[in-house]
């Protein structure tokens, strides 16, 4: 028995198995002769905390992960970008090493560095540099490269795409998504028993290309050129799908699966500005424009001793207690002011409302009501889904406004979907029909099954 698994990062479940499904014949044929349903995302629904998730069947609390970056202890806005070697339980690959079962491990987020498998490994976007040793073996770095015709040629990433031209944009995209099934399809060739890769092109397009299929975003664009990108993307998946099936043995299971969704965004809420309006968090001096919260707190604009709580996150507010001990300058004692500070933050957020004073279906999650784990002191003590992620937060103060299109790092047609796609079609037929009640850790045992 193997195991292929794809991920589509971002791949929106209303989208494939709804408006698009006919489009797509290759998914369809996979989820109708198997089984097939939308799958529960993380909390938060964001690619590192996701995938690693699913690939551990353990909550993120297990690791501190919220984003793909984190906060360093001891400081409030010094950032580190996610790494393996975060990932302290072992993966589905791991597993199988032990097993002595021969595993390739393509593009799957969070594996720079890589480690060693009973295979091979490139790590995904978050690797630095094509001089970066991504890939396990090393020797396979200069293989891969010759595949692409050079490393000049290898795209680890098509970056800045909130700001780059949607067309120019569409186009780069098409060529990723055609050199990483071009390096999948060259892997397969070797021996394995588990297959998986990781697709990043949706999710890079729906921050861009959303506006322009929705006719009921409120920034709906008309370009007969951009009307179906985000379709032609998801056929071009497809078709390269169909090739790459081609090249599997008939008794492949083979998996489906997106780590989150997306939908339109309307808005963004500026939580340090509403948190600064209701007295919780305490600037020394408003900033004369939209700076980060880094950039504030290097400039010394945060009265931190006075200060019981701020915000990270641009999809999902993560709100930070400041609390005495556990932060650096903390001032909100821990245990019952904890609560109470913390309770008063949340119905503040929970209460936020549109820029029409319209309300909001504002979800708003404790911490130890999501998270579990070694690491879950790291985790955020509050996460909020403004109006349940049709609208995202934003971080960044000097704001006139507690209401943005955009971030410091631009702007997003779609936010994170609560919930992923997920296909199993195996030749067994152990699974059919409609799946129902799975949340993304279940992957690692539906994998973990075909072994048994």
């Amino acid at each position: 028995m193997k195991v292929f698994v794809l991920g589509i990062d971002s791949a929106e479940p209303e989208l494939v198995f709804g408006k698009w499904f006919d489009e797509l014949p290759t998914i369809k044929q996979l989820a109708e002769d198997g089984a097939w349903g939308k799958i529960a995302s993380t909390v938060p629904p964001i690619t590192c905390p996701a995938w690693v998730s699913a690939l551990t069947g353990l909550n993120p609390g297990y690791f501190g992960l919220y984003d793909l970056r984190y906060r360093k202890k001891g400081s409030y806005t010094d950032f580190g970008v996610v790494n393996s070697r975060m990932v302290v339980k072992p993966r589905v690959w791991d597993i199988l090493r032990e097993r002595g079962k021969k595993c390739g491990v393509v593009f799957v987020p969070v594996t720079y560095p890589p480690s060693r498998v009973n295979g091979f490994m490139i790590s995904s976007f978050l690797t630095p540099t094509t001089k970066s040793p991504f890939t396990y073996p090393k020797s396979l770095k200069e293989e891969i490269f010759k595949v692409i015709g050079g490393e000049d040629k290898y795209v680890i990433d098509v970056y800045d795409y909130r700001r780059k031209d949607p067309k120019q944009l569409l186009e780069e995209l098409r060529a990723k998504t055609e050199h990483d099934f071009k390096i999948v399809r060259y892997l397969l060739k070797k021996p394995w028993d588990f297959f998986m890769a990781v697709i990043m092109s949706i999710d890079r397009a729906q921050h861009t290309l959303w506006k322009f299929f929705d006719e009921e975003h409120p920034r709906f664009a008309e370009d007969p050129e951009l009307k179906d990108g985000l379709l032609e993307l998801h056929k071009q998946i497809d078709e390269e799908l169909a090739k790459t099936l081609e090249l599997l043995p008939r008794d492949t299971v083979v998996i489906i699966v997106s780590d989150h969704g997306a939908k339109r965004m309307y808005y963004r809420i500026n939580v340090n500005e509403v948190l600064a309006r209701e007295g919780f968090l305490k600037l020394r001096e408003k900033p004369g424009e939209v700076i980060s919260l880094k950039e504030a707190d290097e400039r010394g604009l945060i009265d931190w001793e006075n200060t019981q709580a701020f915000a990270l996150g641009a999809y999902i507010a993560q709100v930070f207690i400041n609390v005495e001990g556990r932060e650096p300058k903390g001032c909100v004692k821990p245990g019952e002011e904890y609560e109470r500070v913390r309770e008063e933050v949340a119905d503040v957020l929970r209460n936020v409302k549109g820029p029409n004073n319209e309300p909001l279906n504002n979800v708003v999650y404790m911490k130890e009501d999501v998270y579990e784990g070694e690491k879950l002191e790291d985790m955020p003590d509050i996460t909020v889904y403004f109006d349940n992620l049709h609208y995202g937060a934003n971080e960044s103060i000097g704001h006139n406004s507690i209401y943005s299109l955009e971030t410091v790092k631009g702007p997003d047609d779609s936010n994170h979907g609560e919930y992923g796609i997920m296909i199993v079609w195996d030749p067994e037929q152990r699974f059919s029909g409609k799946l129902r009640n799975l949340k993304l850790e279940d992957l690692k045992s539906i994998i973990m099954g075909f072994f048994e």
